[in-house]
């Protein structure tokens, strides 16, 4: 798959204002266990965790969070794939999503009964035009009953 990538012509996304986007590796990875639960964030934390029963959310974005997140950029060209996967096994769900209105998140939502209970971990990348960025680490995260 990356020597595919590799010969991929090199063409960027453009914002609305024409300016060029690069893909970047997605920042800041998070679990929501319903729509109005506060962010569990895969780094420093305790592991994420979701109800089959309700469903959840797997988000990013679109880079780190930083002084210079978002500052003076659009990313509304971009989209993410999202890989959600058990630990050590290949994906079970592969899924493009395009990015919210407000050009700062990528969200997966995950239906209730989705995924059973257990052990998972998601990942994600950016693709912009034909381009599109390395994988952030996986974020584990477990689904309860």
């Amino acid at each position: 798959m990356a020597a595919a990538l590799a010969t991929v012509a090199v063409v960027s996304a453009t914002n609305a204002t024409g300016s060029q986007v690069e893909p970047t590796v997605p920042g800041t990875l998070r679990v929501f266990a319903g729509p109005y639960e506060q962010a569990q964030f895969c780094e420093g934390g305790p592991t994420p965790v979701i109800s089959g029963a309700n469903g959840g959310a797997l988000a990013a974005s679109p880079v780190a969070f930083g002084k210079d997140a978002g500052k003076n950029r659009s990313y509304h060209a971009l989209k993410a794939t999202f890989e959600v996967a058990r630990p050590g096994e290949s994906a079970l769900l592969t899924k493009t999503e395009k990015i919210w209105p407000n050009g700062m998140v990528f969200n997966l939502a995950l239906g209730a009964g989705e995924l059973k209970p257990g052990g998972y971990q998601f990942r994600l990348r950016t693709i912009g035009g034909n381009q599109a960025s390395d994988w952030t680490p996986w974020c584990g995260f477990t689904v309860t009953k």
